[in-house]
């Protein structure tokens, strides 16, 4: 066995034909990954990874492999030294199996000059070393596996002809149907029992996630009984008279059952590796806890189709291998497809196909696409139609924050993913909507003043309106209570129904203003006066373990004002100036209620501060001003004529002042050890301490207000957040709704969002300077060393034997 596998070896490397096949595929996969522009061009990408060598690898193994495996069994055949060699004391087992691993060795000997390409990404990462690692040795191992199977086509297909063209071509077409073949056919809408077996059979879907650096029993199951399948397969075609003895063929009966049935049984037990340094690929329990819910079949339709940059490239691969690990572990099928709008032709179906998606969500974004006849813009559609029964929710994965860089925002939208797709799961699954209700009863904005959040709400909440008196009688419970802006004080009766209403684990959000200023004298060019608001709530909130501050906020980080600066008389001449009353409120990054979001567009803001003592409640800064703030204590003025003279900039000497807190916990009632009886409230008496919950408290009600026009019939309503100055729509809805999501989430979902991945980019300032140099380097060495080593090797071998 020792001697046919040596002999393999040498015949391969001494002749030219073996280096032609080796040096041909590392000239192409270096063009492809350094110089000719497209989804596998690495410099062009920006990122530290080798994926887009591991996604060329199998299409290139197409012609690798079957150059080296072709002539294994076919120049046996034309030779006639097949018959010495199964004439030989050897086991024809034995036979194929040195055959096999000669191929094995040929390949791993093709793939060692690529490991300068893993050197050059490490050292151009920004910082130097980016390259993930485990990821990358994984994958490595992944293409092992990949060339395990297709080295055993190869042979397989080498012991059926005696002519290498003809081995050749059959096994690279035999190949091509095991890696994408079964694909294709699984995806022209099959019953589901045959998509699933295609979609197994199919390399490429167990591949997918090997060459991420994921290894999956149930692939490593596949490649390694699949190559053993054709290499048994092969042994039965060495020798003609094989498939007609009976022992043989009752031995690849039982072969074939025990293969299928352990293929079979490997579903069952999903266990896997993650190798990435951040454990991108593993699922949290709570998504595996709702993919096993699911009784039904689920389709989840992405729109994210075309060609695409690298960074949707990426967000498009993640939603494919969350799906597919989801899939894994639910008790239905999730299966998902990809629709391209742009490829349907008829352009009146695909303008109302576009509008469809609209309609049920999916947010379109503009991308420029860099073509030979210049630049072009189109939509495309970064979101997917998840359905489950008679129902589809809409998903939007691309985050956008005008704050990052666009690799940022791809990076959040890829680390979101996950929670993207089980928050879909869930609302799904839900048999009923949550109750919101909105307080009224001391001074509260208007129906109008709160539309575009309210509305908001109405797509996962039933939303009302009620007041204090009625919170605890009203059928259903609210789960939530939104207590917002209120511009007069509460009754101790208002507060007691409120407090007990928490005692019984409701929850609420508070939005207050502790300082009033009058905006329709300051709107009319005057002085104005910001004062305490007394809203007799600031026992209350305390007790629970807040305090607002009856103070102003101003930042450098602000909106700005248009003020008219022409002199009186003259024609209006507006100018725009820093409006330090107006900051602009950073969420908090490292909480899941407040992570990746846009800053808050906010106006005459207060602090808020966390009070002490109260071990049974958690506090999370979740608002916040900027690095460079200050306070102003009320009463004060406020007036335009700042814009002239504004304050000194070292006087903005706070840094991220507290505007938003999160209470989780057991909290204290306000009426503890206090005398109800006068309160006129028939009650069996004070619950004194709460059953867990959470509340939200906010120093600014403002920020829950959108613009109302009401000189037209209805009213129009402007978008919550909405500058008009700047044009900009700030993230005042996202951050509510998140806060809302997060006080509703029972099952720990919202933490999916802390998911983080280290954004691994190369060095673009070196990569420009440098990049002929990488170029060349990685194109020519490659070839240089199994050049060199062929020429070292024939030269020794033709020594050697020059002198025997």
């Amino acid at each position: 066995m020792y001697s046919l596998f040596k002999k393999e070896i040498k015949t391969f490397f001494g002749s030219l034909i073996g280096y032609l096949a080796i040096l041909v595929f590392l000239l192409v996969t270096g063009l492809f990954l350094w110089v000719f522009p497209g989804q596998y061009n690495i410099p062009e990408s920006g990122y530290a990874t080798l994926e887009g060598f591991f996604s060329l690898a199998p299409w290139l193994y197409l012609f690798l492999v079957p150059a080296i495996t072709m002539r294994f069994f076919a120049d046996e055949k034309r030779t006639g030294t097949i018959e010495i060699l199964l004439t030989r004391p050897i086991g024809d087992f034995k036979l194929v199996w040195a055959k096999f691993l000669a191929g094995m060795v040929l390949v791993t000997f093709s793939l060692l000059p690529t490991l300068i390409y893993f050197l050059s990404v490490f050292l151009l990462g920004n910082p130097v070393g980016s390259i993930d690692t485990g990821a990358t040795w994984g994958s490595f191992f992944g293409l092992f596996f990949l060339a395990a199977i297709y080295v055993s086509i190869g042979i397989f297909a080498s012991s059926l002809t005696d002519n290498q063209i003809v081995s050749f071509i059959l096994a690279m077409v035999s190949s091509f149907i095991f890696y994408l073949g079964f694909d294709f056919i699984a995806s022209a809408r099959i019953p589901y029992i045959l998509d699933a077996l295609f979609s197994w059979m199919s390399i490429n879907n167990h591949y997918m996630s090997v060459s991420r650096g994921v290894i999956d029993l149930r692939d490593l199951i596949y490649f390694t009984g699949m190559t053993f399948l054709f290499l048994w397969i092969t042994i039965g075609f060495i020798r003609k008279e094989k498939w007609k003895r009976k022992k043989f063929r009752n031995q690849s009966i039982v072969l074939f059952i025990a293969l299928a049935l352990v293929f079979w049984a490997s579903g069952s037990f999903l266990y896997r590796i993650d190798l990435t340094s951040d454990n991108r690929y593993s699922l949290s329990e709570v998504s595996i806890a709702t993919a096993q819910n699911f009784e039904n079949p689920v389709e989840i339709e992405l729109f994210l189709a075309g060609e695409l940059e690298p960074g949707l490239r990426k967000l498009q691969q993640e939603v494919f291998e969350k799906a597919a690990v989801l899939n894994a572990y639910s008790t239905a099928p999730i299966r998902i497809k990809v629709t391209a709008p742009y490829q349907i032709s008829n352009t009146s179906e695909r303008e109302e196909f576009i509008e469809q998606l609209t309609r049920k969500g999916i947010e379109p974004t503009s991308f420029r696409q860099r073509t030979d006849q210049g630049v072009s813009s189109r939509l495309i559609f970064p979101g997917a139609l998840i359905k489950y029964k008679n129902q589809e929710r809409a998903v939007n994965f691309l985050k956008y924050n005008p704050d990052f860089t666009h690799e940022a925002n791809f990076n959040h939208s890829v680390e979101s993913v996950e929670f993207e797709m089980v928050n879909a799961f869930q609302k799904l699954l839900r048999t009923r909507r949550p109750v919101i209700a909105f307080l009224e009863g001391q001074g509260e904005p208007d129906r109008y003043q709160v539309y575009d959040f309210a509305s908001a709400l109405t797509e996962d909440f039933r939303v009302r309106r009620i007041t204090a008196d009625s919170l605890n009688a009203v059928q259903p419970r609210p789960e939530i209570l939104i207590i917002a802006a209120p511009t007069q004080p509460f009754t101790e009766e208002d507060k007691f129904r409120i407090d007990q209403y928490i005692m019984n684990g409701g929850k609420t959000m508070w939005l207050v203003d502790p300082v009033q200023v009058s905006l329709d004298s300051l709107s009319k060019g005057y002085m104005t006066f910001a004062f305490p608001r007394d809203l007799n709530i600031d026992d209350q909130l305390f007790r629970y373990g807040v305090r607002l501050n009856y103070e102003l906020l101003q930042d450098v980080d602000c909106a700005r004002i248009r003020v008219n600066t022409a002199p009186q008389g003259n024609e209006p001449q507006f100018t725009l100036h820093p409006w330090y009353y107006s900051p602009l409120l950073t969420p908090n990054d490292n909480h899941p209620l407040s992570r990746n979001l846009n800053r808050v567009f906010a106006e005459f803001v207060s602090s808020v501060d966390t009070v002490s003592g109260n071990n049974h409640v958690e506090k999370s800064i979740i608002l916040s001003t900027s690095p460079y703030a200050r306070t102003v204590q009320s009463p004060s003025t406020v007036s335009l004529q700042n814009i002239d003279n504004p304050p000194a900039r070292e006087l903005f000497n706070e840094s991220f002042i507290p505007v938003g807190v999160l209470l989780e916990g057991s909290f204290t009632s306000v009426f503890k050890n206090r005398m109800t009886e006068t309160l006129n409230i028939q009650t069996p008496g004070v619950k004194e301490q709460s059953d867990e919950t959470k509340m939200v408290v906010i120093a600014d009600g403002g920020i829950i207000a959108n613009k109302v026009n009401r000189s037209t019939n209805p009213p129009q309503i402007q978008e919550l957040g909405y500058d008009r100055v700047s044009g900009r729509t700030f993230g005042n809805k996202e951050f509510l709704m998140n806060a809302v999501y997060y006080l509703n989430d029972e099952n720990g979902i919202m933490q999916l969002r802390n998911r983080s991945q280290k954004l691994r980019l190369l060095d673009k300032v070196r990569l420009r300077e440098e990049k002929a140099f990488w170029q060349w380097l990685n194109i020519l060495l490659p070839l240089v060393a199994v050049g060199l080593f062929g020429v070292i090797y024939n030269v020794l071998r033709r020594y050697r034997y020059s002198r025997s």
